[in-house]
């Protein structure tokens, strides 16, 4: 028996697939990874730790009618080819998405053990799909409960990678000593992995009205810009396009802005951050939104609509979350699961 294991196509799927294959190797289980050409795992692939197969998966969601025939074509094709290397006794986990459809299906062309993880609040249509075909499926919000069968749902939250976990034993000071920062209060700003420029837009207003001390990651489009800024008002803001060393970022945070991307929320929940989130207006079924609700509802964030979000409401929330510090960090501490990659081998193991 053997795992292949599938994410990708953005950070969010990609990145907690990454922390479970951690986990497998460390488990002494063979296992590959299933990803496509066109995703962040390709670009990221020097990072995962074992054998890798890349597929010419496209994505369908939001695509043009010929579009979606070119996905369904170049789809078919890649989950007949991945299907060479499956064999009935196998387990197969497809994180969702594109990048993770081609390797479902061909689990099921093989009859393989398959289980889906769905890392947001409304579920991808692939993993809809996969899901009535599947042994288990893993979640990660309540809201996701109503669109999968109950007897084989599972709330395990999102698997974290180790270096997360590890970086909890890392001091504040030694973080802030890292990146040069003093012992003060200091807004994280992020928008995932591939920055948002709303919030670089939106994050310089900030920074300008408050002179908070920061920490902003911009993405690569926006970083120039946005560290000659800093670097012209004479803010003390830590800026980089991107980080693989989140848990120093997280560590030296206090409070953060953050698009609602299921890994960002979990990430920012391990670390205690209470957040102000600014959902991305524009994601599949708007689950960015329903994301951070049931963060909001926890009483561990506040939320605010981009068409809302002007710089006077940013600060006002922010102040907010500072006023209440003790009480958001503890209540947005709740959500993340540090064991999910542990649970889920032991469903994949029995």
């Amino acid at each position: 028996m053997k795992s292949l294991v599938s994410g990708g196509g953005t950070g969010g799927h990609f990145f907690p697939a990454l922390a479970l294959i951690e986990e497998l190797i460390e488990r002494n289980i063979e296992t590959y990874f299933v990803g496509s050409y066109r995703g962040i795992e390709y670009r990221l692939r020097e990072k995962i730790p074992v054998k890798s197969f890349f597929l010419y998966s496209h994505p369908f969601m939001g695509r043009s009618v010929v579009d979606k025939l070119k996905a369904l074509m170049k789809n078919s094709l890649a989950s007949f080819e991945i299907a060479k290397l499956i064999r009935r006794e196998d387990r197969v986990i497809a994180f969702g998405g594109y990048a993770s459809f081609p390797l479902g299906m061909a689990s099921i062309l093989k009859r393989a053990t398959l289980y889906i993880h769905e890392q947001n609040s409304i579920p991808s249509q692939s993993n809809r799909l996969l899901s009535k075909f599947s042994e288990k499926v893993f979640i990660t919000f309540e809201h996701s409960r109503r669109f999968f069968p109950s007897k084989k749902t599972i709330k395990v939250g999102i698997p974290i990678r180790k270096s997360l976990i590890e970086g909890l034993r890392i001091s504040r000071e030694e973080a802030l000593k890292k990146l040069d920062l003093e012992d003060k209060p200091t807004l994280l700003v992020v928008g995932g992995s591939q920055g948002a420029q709303f919030i670089n837009q939106i994050a310089k207003e900030v920074f300008l009205k408050t002179k908070w001390q920061g920490i902003h990651i911009t993405g690569e489009r926006d970083y120039k810009e946005l560290r000659d800024f800093y670097k012209e008002k004479g803010l003390k803001v830590f800026t980089l396009p991107f980080s693989h060393q989140m848990e120093v970022i997280y560590k030296a945070s206090t409070i953060a802005i953050s698009r609602s991307g299921a890994s960002s929320i979990t990430e920012l929940s391990l670390y205690g951050i209470p957040t102000l989130f600014i959902p991305f207006p524009h994601a599949i079924h708007n689950h960015q939104f329903y994301n951070a609700k049931e963060i909001e509802d926890m009483g561990g964030s506040m939320t605010l609509k981009q068409e809302e979000a002007n710089v006077e409401k940013v600060v006002e929330n922010l102040e907010n979350l500072l006023k209440n510090l003790e009480e958001f960090s503890y209540k947005i501490s709740t959500f993340a699961n540090p064991f999910a990659c542990r649970q889920m081998i032991e469903y994949l193991m029995r």
